[in-house]
């Protein structure tokens, strides 16, 4: 026999939700809740309470949590992930465009991760024939994962919205799913990344579905040495590995055609963060910082705005809110606008 609790929920389900949220159906609800009938829903991901990592020996232990997490599943260590952060109380130079800004980051970065920041640091070992058939995101059996990665995929491609045939650069794009999306739509496109194990990886996955890209070895200054007249560069979550952020967007003149744009998709570009721009210190940050010893900047959007003015470059931000992949800047240059 149902219990009244079962009833209850019932019937309120079935409820309009016009009525649902009128005053009076609040007072129900409210009266149902007080007897247990109801239970209150839990508060919002973005309020609970997370704990606050103040040194290293806090943070280890976090990390050494994280392990355990993720021999349960993906999804469980990226849910703690969300439970802590870091907090340094240390003041940064006014001026966030000056050397003396910087070395401030990467003193940060030498703290976290033990050793000063080097290009080398961004490699990444995996086992390659596993990988080819199941790369990220379909290794991490996650439903939420694989999908929220694709739609942010998908919004990058309709952003982008070129015609068929157009020269696109993809400046590290790890494991080449966006990459191998645009080539097999019939795109001409050079991607550039510093592993040499995604290199091979985006090469022979082209390769088994007759896609031809020009994967190359080599950093984002790598950009100066190529032929310009790219319709598009695109960096999809890689910006932020960007050592030299500002010879980076001060090199994109050169490679962009007339009537070209830029896009900077899945970057961590937020209002949120204190800093014009610097090391993020969320749970997933400093996993990749202290552990892998991957470079994690962020950035503000008054901070890129005007940087990418700087540079003749102006911006607008396009997104799409049913994904954490989904914020995406593009870039034009003033003169175009």
């Amino acid at each position: 026999m149902p219990t009244a609790k079962k009833l209850a929920l019932t019937a309120w389900g079935r409820l309009p939700v016009s009525v649902r949220v009128s005053g009076p159906a609040n007072k129900l609800r409210q009266l149902l809740q007080s007897r247990n009938v109801i239970a209150p829903p839990p508060p919002p991901a973005a309020v609970r309470e997370q704990r606050v990592v103040r040194n290293l020996e806090q943070l280890d232990a976090e990390l050494k949590e994280l392990d355990r997490l993720a021999a349960i599943s993906d999804d469980a260590r990226r849910e703690g992930f969300q439970q802590f952060r870091m907090e340094i109380a240390d003041s940064m130079p006014a001026d966030p465009w000056s050397p003396e800004y910087a070395a401030r980051v990467f003193e940060l970065y030498e703290f976290l991760h033990g050793k000063p920041y080097s290009a080398s640091n961004e490699v990444s070992a995996f086992d390659f024939e596993t990988h080819v058939r199941r790369p990220f995101p379909y290794n991490t059996g996650s439903s939420a994962t694989v999908g929220e990665h694709l739609m942010g995929i998908g919004h990058a491609i309709r952003t982008l919205d070129l015609p068929e045939h157009s020269r696109i650069l993809e400046l590290g794009p790890g494991w080449g799913n966006i990459t191998l999306a645009l080539a097999q739509m019939g795109h001409d496109v050079t991607a550039i990344d510093i592993e040499i194990n995604f290199v091979n990886l985006i090469t022979e996955r082209a390769a088994r579905v007759g896609a031809v890209i020009d994967a190359r070895q080599g950093d984002f200054a790598m950009m100066k040495e190529l032929e310009p007249g790219f319709d598009a560069v695109l960096f999809f979550e890689s910006f932020h590995h960007a050592a030299n952020h500002l010879d980076v967007l001060e090199s994109l003149d050169r490679i962009v055609k007339p009537g070209g744009r830029v896009l900077f998709a899945a970057e961590p570009i937020s209002a949120s963060y204190p800093y014009p721009w610097g090391l993020r210190l969320d749970g997933e940050s400093l996993w990749a910082i202290r552990q892998n010893g991957w470079l994690e900047l962020g950035f503000r959007p008054d901070y890129f705005e005007k940087t990418l003015a700087h540079f003749g470059w102006s911006s607008t931000q396009v997104d799409c809110k049913d994904t954490g992949w989904g914020t995406i800047v593009v870039a034009r240059r003033t003169s175009e606008s």
